[in-house]
């Protein structure tokens, strides 16, 4: 008996068919690893191909070879090119089962209803769940007895089965088994990155996502699986190894595998770049995985101490909870000291945020020391989290808008197939119109204090001035608003109107930076670009601005020599500068929860850049996009020069 040819659709979010990077298809891998434990599936089934690269659908449909089972899995980045692609193959295989599954796939007979040409919806963990549908589907036994999924019965009603938690983890691994050997050997071109998933499950609630809500406790991998799995990337020399856990850190076996990928990597060299997320609860062990990542230069980004928001308004509509802010405090402190990286995220258009709530939440940020690298994410509407369900919605009064996914840093940013997130808003305490002036607070807050151009007033205006954070950034907002002649006023006109775009679901504008030409930045990143390409119109610009706190004339003065020869720049490597007030230390300090007065001292500075850069298109990789430029935005080397 012929076997019914069986393919899996994984692609990567950002490699096209040209990419010299890309993942391997870890999800679909385990998931064919799974199905072909089966007898029934190996004797009938011949799986022929992972379609893990985002290529023309048409050329896909016509290199297929009678398939009879396509699986797909999607994300926000895949669903809209599975979908043509699927409906291109059911056109010209019309008895192909199309399976869908994945994060953005709903538990909604609706998804169904819009789209006739999938045969079988998949809901939560997949391997138990394709294993007995491709059982019953290659034994004709009909899919009711399958648990977790919906079709379409013989009369077209759409039958949602049984659900059924899933316990164990005995899967077999895709890397071990030889499943992606075909891959790596017929694409000698790119450069592989991997998922490495250690465990599975999340304790939380949280209603923005979609891992809680499963109901699955956390379960761990084997431990001699996930070493082998290590070697095999070694072996393989994979590039960039991302962690699939939830929460990394939360069990004390992390501190093995961290010290399994630490070994690896000083006998190999592979992986060379690793990226976990982190567990929140166990910092004793989070700050341990980073400094063994740190001492190999494993781990470029640091550990993530998240808040979403620090509102505990909207930590109660959320179901989450943060630590103590003190204890947030120390914890940095000790990063620093140990000269360790931090950043922490933020989540514009949460429930119960209000514009004030918002930018306070920041202000937060920088008096416990996060001064350098903060990420704000618009809050994307997933399908299977709470936040996604009618009912919160309509209790929270959210609002969304579905926008294009446009990829920073690449000239080809738009998916040839456009790729959607639906994004908040809206919510009963935040209009659509402070929903567009939070965001942009958050973009200057990033280019002004995080990526450091004006970060040395505020320091000053905070602790020696007690003006808030909050209150100097928004009033900037202000002064571009109502002087729009200036050069720096269009570069904030460019961010606002882009976020006003946004907010009525109008496709994003492109922020190019002429000298990096057709490379599209995000909004912070072409602000600090363009003021770095022209400092002197840019202080120039925010000069009625910084004095109209009232600081002192020669205070000020040394401030903004300072200010101006601290940035990193390219085209320039070393900087000397004379002061009357002893800024540095004053600034240094502060960084380490040392607030003291400003020295009234002369003393002669020399600045110099150790890593620099004679060209924009090298600056902008190395320093604005690779660095985040929060850690990269200062020059690292300043020391007094000695009189005499």
């Amino acid at each position: 008996m012929k076997k019914k040819n069986v393919y899996f659709v994984q692609v990567d979010v950002s490699a096209s068919a040209s990419s010299q990077n890309a993942y391997l298809p870890y999800t679909a891998g385990i998931l064919v690893a799974s199905a072909f434990t089966s007898e029934a599936v190996r004797e009938n089934c011949s799986f022929k191909e992972f379609i893990f690269l985002r290529e023309d659908p048409d050329t896909v449909t016509e290199r297929l070879e009678e398939p009879a089972f396509v699986g797909f899995s999607c994300y926000c980045w895949s669903t809209q090119y599975n979908k043509l692609l699927a409906s291109k193959i059911k056109e010209k295989y019309p008895s192909c089962l199309i399976v869908f599954g994945g994060h953005d796939v709903p538990d909604d007979p609706q998804f169904l209803e819009e789209n006739p040409f999938i045969d079988v919806l998949c809901h939560g963990e997949g391997e138990e769940t394709v294993r007995s549908l491709l059982e019953n589907y290659v034994t004709d036994t009909g899919f009711s007895s399958v648990c977790n999924i919906s079709y379409r019965d013989g009369s077209g009603n759409i039958i949602r089965t049984k659900s059924r938690p899933q316990t164990c983890l005995d899967y077999p691994s895709p890397y071990l088994e030889g499943w992606f050997d075909g891959i790596l050997a017929s694409h000698p071109e790119i450069t592989f990155n991997a998922i490495l998933e250690t465990s599975r499950g999340c304790p939380n609630q949280c209603a923005y996502c979609d891992w809680g809500p499963l109901k699955t406790r956390t379960r761990l991998f084997p431990m001699d699986r996930i070493k082998a799995e290590i070697r095999w990337m070694c072996e393989h020399k994979i590039a960039f190894v991302w962690g699939a856990d939830a929460n990394f850190g939360i069990y004390d076996r992390d501190l093995e595998i961290a010290d399994e990928l630490v070994k690896a990597k000083k006998e190999t060299g592979y992986p060379e770049r690793m990226r976990m997320n982190y567990a929140k609860n166990r910092a004793d062990n989070v700050f341990a995985i980073v400094k063994k990542f740190k001492e190999c230069e494993f781990d470029r980004i640091g550990a993530t101490l998240s808040f979403q928001s620090m509102s505990e308004e909207v930590q109660k509509n959320i179901g989450r909870s943060n630590l103590d802010l003190d204890f947030y405090k120390e914890l940095l402190l000790s990063y620093k000291k140990e000269g360790m990286r931090t950043y922490s995220e933020l989540i514009l258009g949460l429930p119960g945020e209000t514009y004030e709530s918002f930018i306070a939440g920041i202000a937060k940020l920088f008096e416990i020391g996060q001064h350098f690298v903060f990420e704000i994410y618009n809050c994307i509407l997933l399908p299977n989290s709470l936040m996604g369900q009618k009912a919160y919605q309509e209790k929270h009064g959210i609002k969304t808008v579905n926008v294009e996914i446009i990829r920073a840093h690449f000239n080809d940013t738009s998916f040839s197939v456009p790729e959607y997130n639906n994004i908040i808003v809206e919510t009963d305490t935040m209009s659509r119109e402070m929903w567009v002036r939070a965001s942009v607070f958050g973009h200057l807050a990033k280019a002004f204090h995080g990526n450091g151009l004006i970060r040395i007033f505020s320091l000053y205006l905070r602790y020696a001035m007690d003006i808030p954070f909050d209150r100097f950034y928004d009033e900037a907002i202000t002064y571009l608003e109502n002087n729009p002649q200036l050069f720096t006023s269009g570069l904030y006109m460019k961010i606002k109107e882009k976020a006003e775009k946004l907010s009525r679901g109008i496709q994003n504008e492109k922020l190019l930076f002429e000298p990096t030409g057709g490379i599209v930045w995000e909004d912070h990143e072409y602000f600090v670009l363009n003021s770095l390409s022209d400092t002197d119109r840019f202080y120039d610009d925010m000069m009625p601005f910084l004095k109209f706190f009232g600081i002192a004339d020669d205070i000020f003065s040394d401030i903004l020599t300072y200010q101006r020869a601290v940035l990193r720049k390219p085209f320039e490597s070393e900087t000397e500068i004379r002061l009357s007030y002893d800024i540095h230390s004053f600034v240094s300090d502060i960084y380490l929860n040392n607030m003291h007065g400003l020295e009234k001292r002369d003393n002669t500075l020399i600045l110099k850049d150790s890593k620099p850069h004679n060209n924009w298109q090298d600056f902008s990789k190395f320093v604005i996009w690779y660095e985040r430029i929060g850690w990269a935005s200062y020059k690292d080397d300043i020391k007094e020069k000695k009189e005499g």
